[in-house]
């Protein structure tokens, strides 16, 4: 008899190209195949889907980013398809908009309970990055995810939680 124990798998099957929508929203193509805690799970391709105003580890509205500030927002999906997100750290920017210290993921991580024990499958994350020349402040939810002056946004598709965001 095998005792060994395994840990069930949450993790994203499908590459989502993670994406802009208009205004607030968010877009990915083709069917998402996912799993939480083991659990398969499908949702059909997301198009211009609401993203949540607050943050899902927390509860709390996401903290806005300032001019030569950044910050990450890992999205993903519960068992009913719903989307989700965590916002990371809010990290200074250098004079070429560059981030001085990698923002790290919120939540409480790859090992925490939102991955082990929650009911949240990462699918992405966005980078948000507002230069010098950014207007005011940014937020999660509420403000736009293109076109907006001065902020640069990268979308990065994952298939788990990454140990540390790409952010160059």
């Amino acid at each position: 008899m095998d005792t060994q124990a395994f840990s069930p798998v949450t993790m994203c099957l499908s590459k989502v190209t993670l994406a802009a929508g208009t205004t607030t929203t968010i877009s990915t193509t083709g069917t998402t195949i996912y799993s939480i805690r083991g659990k398969a799970y499908s949702k059909a391709a997301i198009t211009n889907g609401a993203t949540p105003t607050t943050d899902w580890a927390t509860g709390n509205a996401f903290l806005p980013v300032s001019q030569n500030q950044g910050s990450i927002f890992m999205v993903g999906l519960d068992h009913s398809g719903n989307v989700k997100v965590i916002q990371g750290t809010v990290t200074a920017l250098d004079s070429g908009g560059n981030f001085i210290t990698a923002p790290q993921f919120g939540g409480d991580g790859p090992s925490g309970s939102a991955t082990t024990d929650g009911d949240f499958c990462p699918i992405g994350y966005i980078v948000i990055q507002a230069g010098s020349t950014a207007v005011g402040t940014w937020t999660f939810g509420t403000n736009n995810l293109s076109s907006v002056t001065g902020l640069t946004y990268t979308f990065v598709d994952v298939v788990g939680w990454p140990d540390r965001p790409q952010v160059s």
